[in-house]
């Protein structure tokens, strides 16, 4: 900082107060030092510009971006490779607030992807089988084994935390995606903590791959490894490095779908194809005609108990091929060292944060506050490995 003979500016950081929140007789005020004797600004005045001032609610996520634009000029950031993770951050909310609040389902920007494939996919349908559907399948409906959510009454904006492993309760999710050179963060996007990892995982990769750096590879572990995000990342030229999660075959038949033979110049089991939207994605569905199932001798090892008087059908995911195209690269070197540098970085940029930059819990209320919260610690630590790296 300066004294009376210049404006506050920000140590390696271009913007001074004058370009970062609009000015008024207290920001004026800030930019000399005061006097020993002076009385300092209410504590009040702060906080009411922080909550009801736009620009200055903003101010965070500029120095981040900022800091970040530094990194790249300085050639600490390549985009070769650049790995995804989330963690949790403790909610300022009470847990004898908590209560069930039935709430509606929002289609989500996850949602309003599957629908752009799904009008794409209805197109296709059309031209394989010469008719086109005229509603879907099988209509996503809500969770039936959740209907209500988990909220608090101290802090409604949080969400609760439930996963293995995971301590439970009131929280909010820090998304990062940093760079794997020198670990430098690139985004976060903050979410509450009953928001999936998927949600805002392709919007956060094509914002860094067109406004920051261009990403050639990115990884990530098997909570993303969902077919959308192959197919998005596959459109943009990035090459998607993610541990494959594993898959149960639970239909309950002792003849499995890899018994079936599937043609790839025909794309199809020889069986009339349907399309399926659920939540988890696109589906095409192969169906046999009833006839020839009720007369095999099979019968009795291929058709679940709820479809001894109907026929087989398979599943297929609408977008397979890109799934198979990375996952089909797993024992090559690259692969492999991408996966280890995303556990290096992530999981260590996420340690430090936490034991020194105060990421356990956000000290304010709201997903604003808390965006704020994590903006912060990452700056701090982009700073540190900053000046690590040009010292």
């Amino acid at each position: 900082m300066q004294g009376k003979t210049g404006p506050m500016q920000l140590s390696l950081c271009t913007y001074t107060i004058e370009d970062l929140v609009p000015q008024d007789h207290f920001l004026r005020k800030l930019e000399a030092a005061l006097d020993l004797f002076e009385p300092v600004p209410d504590h009040s005045t702060i906080s009411q510009n922080r909550r009801r001032r736009p620009l200055f609610r903003k101010v965070f996520r500029r120095l981040f971006e900022e800091i970040v634009r530094q990194c790249v000029e300085a050639g600490l950031v390549s985009g070769r490779v650049v790995g995804t993770d989330s963690t949790h951050v403790k909610a300022r909310a009470s847990r004898a607030s908590e209560y069930l609040r039935e709430v509606e389902e929002e289609p989500g920007v996850y949602r309003e992807r599957l629908d752009q494939y799904e009008q794409a996919a209805q197109t296709e349908l059309a031209r394989k089988t010469g008719r086109r559907q005229k509603k879907r399948v099988k209509q996503i409906k809500r969770d039936r084994r959740r209907p209500h959510r988990q909220v608090s009454r101290t802090d409604s904006e949080a969400g609760y935390l439930n996963r293995p492993g995971k301590p439970k309760g009131m929280h909010y999710l820090s998304h990062q995606t940093l760079d794997t050179d020198h670990g430098i963060i690139l985004d976060v996007a903050v979410t509450s903590g009953d928001v999936s990892d998927v949600a805002p995982y392709p919007d956060q990769l094509e914002r860094v791959h067109r406004e920051i750096v261009p990403i050639q590879c990115a990884t990530a572990d098997a909570i993303y490894d969902f077919p959308l995000a192959h197919q998005v990342l596959g459109e943009h030229g990035i090459t998607f490095c993610v541990c494959p999660i594993k898959s149960h075959d639970q239909t309950g038949v002792e003849i499995k779908r890899d018994a079936f033979r599937y043609d790839e110049e025909n794309d199809g089991y020889h069986w009339l194809n349907t399309l399926r939207r659920s939540a988890g994605g696109l589906h095409w569905v192969y169906s046999a005609d009833r006839r020839d199932c009720q007369t095999c001798s099979l019968k009795e090892n291929c058709l679940s108990e709820c479809r001894k008087n109907g026929a087989r059908k398979l599943e297929r995911s609408y977008f397979e091929p890109a799934v198979r195209r990375d996952l089909s690269r797993q024992q090559e070197p690259e692969y492999q060292e991408a996966l280890r540098l995303r556990q290096i970085w992530c999981e260590g940029s996420f340690a430090a944060q936490k034991w020194g930059h105060n990421l356990t819990r956000v000290l304010r209320r709201g997903i604003e506050a808390a965006e704020d919260h994590c903006l912060l610690s990452t700056t701090a630590l982009n700073l540190k490995r900053m000046i690590r790296c040009l010292g």
